[in-house]
């Protein structure tokens, strides 16, 4: 009697031929690598702790008369690398870029045209889950004057654009002068409110 097997995918059989060799991290490196290189995209494990950036559509420019000018579309830079967007309009649909960015900018950039602006910045941590019943929470203002400032776009010390660029510079001064800065009237005012 044959016994019915499904067929190896590729990254399977090169997951076992690994594991014959190596250690498991060693094949989960491997791994990764490979579909980084193959696919552009980056391996999200379960141990992972990234979170998704949104981010949106600015177009200067309407080429093909169908999208309009200004925020067109809204989406979200998954831990992989890889983007959803959704477009805006009477006849919305959703895309996605499997190579993440530099797809949608090839696809939909036209040229310099239409922008791709993030709103999360990377590697910053999310905003905490709000304080549980009976703690000493903030008040709700002081919250909300918090999590705008946090979203406000910082200027790259480099280059000053408030969108993402390739600096890599750190803008964490940026963001604490934003967050002190919509503070100071409860920091200056001593009571616990603004004046």
């Amino acid at each position: 009697m044959t016994e019915d097997r499904q067929p190896l995918t590729a990254v399977e059989a090169l997951a076992a031929f690994a594991g014959r060799h190596t250690d498991p991290a060693a094949v989960q490196a491997l791994i990764a690598e490979a579909t980084r290189e193959l696919t552009g995209r980056t391996v999200v494990w379960p141990e992972d702790n990234v979170t998704p950036l949104r981010l949106y559509f600015r177009r200067h420019e309407d080429v093909s008369g169908v999208s309009g000018e200004g925020r067109i579309a809204d989406g979200v830079q998954w831990p992989d690398g890889s983007l959803s967007i959704r477009w805006r309009g009477p006849h919305p649909k959703i895309d996605f870029c499997d190579r993440g960015v530099d797809t949608a900018e090839f696809v939909h950039g036209h040229d310099g045209l239409t922008e791709l602006v993030f709103i999360d910045q990377p590697g910053e941590t999310p905003a905490p889950a709000p304080a549980a019943a009976g703690s000493a929470a903030a008040p709700l203002v002081v919250r909300r004057v918090l999590e705008h400032a946090l979203k406000k776009p910082v200027p790259c010390p480099k280059c000053s654009r408030t969108a993402q660029c390739r600096c890599i510079a750190d803008r964490t001064e940026g963001r604490i002068d934003a967050v002190l800065g919509a503070l100071a009237p409860w920091l200056n005012s001593g009571t616990g409110g603004a004046e």
